[in-house]
């Protein structure tokens, strides 16, 4: 079983959402996210943040290649779109694996700029919450307020994630306790992935 993800302009997901149930995918959802690629263009007019859908859903891992090569063009003509899928189980067959970075709301953006200092291309951003042991939720007017999360998305070239994830890890003191974690999942099939290098 594969865990496919397509991440598209927002508007976008609806369409792919559809192609995955007429091939069978089960558990489809569809997130919110920015984009964030690097241009310095972009970054000195302060848009280089893009609005983004994150559509995921669960497929055998023959389906998930077809569905891949299926989309593979109409990710082409969005441009700025990719769909990779990672193994439940077994080995990374790719030469990329994809980076989770789960950190304070705001802190996104640091991760990122880490990754792409290191030789990392793009990622998306997710906005949610977070819970779990230790962590304090405050109150407000008896409403219990849970704290806000980024959750950062990069696919990573398998021999730049060592040091990406160390780099994150030491820059953003991902050690102590309640400053969040980072963790990679094996990549399977991908498509629409601008080439990285070291």
């Amino acid at each position: 079983m594969q865990l496919l993800r397509i991440i598209l302009p927002r508007g976008k997901g609806s369409k792919f959402m559809n192609i995955l149930k007429d091939h069978g995918a089960t558990a489809i959802g569809c997130f919110y996210g920015e984009g964030s690629a690097p241009s310095e263009i972009l970054c000195s007019l302060a848009i280089d943040k893009t609005k983004k859908e994150i559509v995921t859903a669960l497929i055998e891992e023959e389906t998930a290649r077809k569905v891949i090569e299926k989309v593979s063009e109409k990710l082409k003509a969005v441009n700025t779109a990719v769909a990779f899928s990672t193994s439940l189980e077994g080995e990374n067959k790719m030469d990329y694996v994809c980076l989770y970075v789960i950190v304070d709301r705001h802190l996104g953006q640091k991760a990122i700029h880490i990754a792409q200092e290191h030789g990392a291309r793009g990622a998306t951003v997710i906005h949610g919450r977070g819970s779990g042991e230790g962590v304090k939720s405050r109150v407000f007017l008896s409403m219990n307020i849970e704290p806000e999360k980024d959750l950062v998305i990069m696919l990573i070239k398998k021999d730049l994630v060592e040091k990406i994830q160390k780099e994150i890890y030491e820059q953003m003191d991902l050690g102590s306790e309640g400053k969040g974690i980072i963790y990679s999942l094996p990549v399977n099939h991908v498509a629409g992935l601008v080439e990285q290098n070291d």
